[in-house]
């Protein structure tokens, strides 16, 4: 008898092991690269390279990305990260810098099934909101404006874009607000926040703002089974990232 007990709790938990890995669990980062200058003012992108391939994501949202721009050497900066850590690249220019582009980007795993960005409005300079669509999920990657008004707008902006979504949706992002501001507030009535609210991000050297977060949709289930900041200075930002299964 307790060999037939033995056998069925070996059984079940390999049942349950076997459903857990039908589950699909993506780890999801967001950074902020300051065009690859860190800390002690060097640019160099092989150091924003070196975290990525550390922390190794399936998509990584970038934001304050140059494309073959004078200030930072002429690189194309989101095909040189792609290069460094065999990500597939996308880049959603906000506006013109230094004789070239300047935005957004996302590096991901897995080449998407077709993307998107839109404008977003920013009273000191543009931004944008890039989607990634899969067949089973959506990944979104953005940077607000430091003008509180042009983050309320961005916001109604993003709820109206994304409303006929019916795949679970993540965002990632600066979002250059605190959990105490009313964007914030405005935010979190339409997307569940995953990362941690309590992680500062900024400035990466002595970090006391809370400005970097990543944020699902309220129709789905999303389990966080790991939620980290990077305590690394190689942009002025803290990168975070998050482990989730939906």
């Amino acid at each position: 008898m307790k060999r037939i007990l033995f056998l069925l709790t070996i059984a079940l938990l390999n049942l349950g092991s076997g459903l857990c890995k039908t589950r699909q669990s993506l780890r999801i980062m967001s950074y902020n690269i300051r065009i690859g200058i860190g800390m002690d003012q060097q640019t160099n992108l092989k150091r924003i390279a070196e975290v990525i391939n550390k922390i190794q994501p399936d998509y990584v949202g970038l934001q304050e990305v140059d494309s073959v721009c004078e200030r930072s050497g002429w690189i194309n900066q989101y095909a040189e990260l792609a290069r460094l850590t065999g990500m597939y690249p996308i880049f959603a220019p906000a506006t013109e810098r230094s004789k070239g582009l300047y935005g957004i980007a996302a590096l991901s795993r897995k080449k998407p099934r077709s993307y998107q960005y839109i404008p977003l409005p920013g009273k000191e300079e543009p931004r944008t909101f890039l989607c990634l669509e899969y067949p089973n999920y959506t990944l979104c990657n953005t940077h607000f404006s430091l003008d509180p008004d042009s983050r309320l707008a961005s916001i109604r902006l993003i709820n109206e874009t994304m409303k006929s979504v019916n795949k679970p949706i993540l965002i990632t992002g600066d979002f250059n607000m605190e959990p105490d501001s009313k964007e914030f507030k405005v935010m979190k009535q339409t997307w569940r926040l995953l990362s941690d609210p309590t992680l500062e991000t900024y400035p990466s050297d002595h970090p006391r703002l809370r400005l970097d977060y990543i944020f699902g949709d309220l129709k789905h289930e999303f389990r966080i089974i790991n939620d980290q900041v990077i305590d690394i200075q190689s942009s002025d930002h803290l990168p975070i990232y998050i482990d989730v299964l939906f």
